[in-house]
């Protein structure tokens, strides 16, 4: 930040203990007043006032969580963050997820659903912005990960209360959503950001394949997981990378009707 300006104040939402410890660490957080009863800490990295908060596992408590440290901390843009199960083949344990947008798959309320509608969509920040600034972005998010030896790609993340824990459910759902990974919170977080006018992004970081050895492969690679994907998300605050998703988002000028009509059937 310029002298005198006024520091970028970013929410990151971390569901689960491990995720949210893991942040607390790696941004050298401080724990602070909880929000809505949720785990909270705070602090200074690079120059960014930094908010993150344990939302609890699923779409119903992230959802919960983020609008309500949404309205108490008034971010400018929040920061879906934690792990993932890879959807797409080519990914491996370790791969960051940067999401350009959310699939809200079980909807239907009837198990995984024939087709895809409008409602089930949800974008990020970045596929609300013009594609070029969208695509400038993205590439820097992946040299910075390049830099850190993480491979970082960009794509879609399929969200539902769901274990995914085998290739008969992961493909047919990877086929269905085109997303590349899948998750229990980001369409909450997303939805909460949205209708509050608050420009959402997503950093996932996968910890199994979404297969047989989904549970296992879990446990034995979360923290690993959570310390890289913490530390990545470090280092894209220390590249101003947080600053310029803010500032592309202020310069395309989408207001808050704009966002909230994102989530409206």
């Amino acid at each position: 930040t310029v002298r005198g300006e006024v520091p970028v104040r970013i929410l990151f939402v971390c569901p689960v203990p491990i995720e949210f410890t893991s942040c607390r660490s790696l941004l050298s957080l401080r724990d602070a007043g909880a929000v809505a009863g949720c785990r909270c800490a705070r602090g200074s990295v690079a120059g960014l006032e930094v908010v993150a908060l344990q939302s609890g596992p699923g779409k119903a408590r992230s959802a919960a969580a983020t609008a309500a440290a949404t309205a108490a901390v008034v971010p400018e843009l929040v920061v879906d963050t934690g792990t993932c199960a890879a959807l797409d083949t080519g990914l491996v344990a370790g791969a960051v997820v940067l999401g350009r947008s959310c699939v809200e798959y079980d909807i239907s309320g009837s198990g995984l659903p024939r087709r895809i509608i409008p409602e089930m969509r949800l974008p990020s920040a970045l596929a609300l912005l013009p594609r070029g600034q969208a695509d400038r972005l993205v590439r820097t998010a992946v040299e910075v990960g390049r830099g850190t030896d993480l491979h970082v790609r960009d794509g879609g993340q399929a969200c539902g209360e769901f274990l995914v824990q085998s290739p008969g459910i992961r493909d047919p759902l990877a086929a269905l959503t085109g997303a590349l990974a899948a998750n229990w919170e980001t369409a909450g977080v997303f939805i909460a950001a949205l209708r509050a006018g608050v420009p959402p992004v997503s950093l996932r970081a996968v910890t199994d394949l979404g297969d047989e050895r989904s549970l296992q492969d879990f446990r034995r690679n979360v923290r690993r997981v959570c310390r890289e994907l913490y530390g990545f998300v470090r280092s894209l605050a220390e590249a101003g990378w947080f600053a310029q998703v803010r500032d592309r988002w202020r310069d395309a000028g989408i207001g808050p009707s704009r966002a909230a009509r994102e989530v409206m059937p």
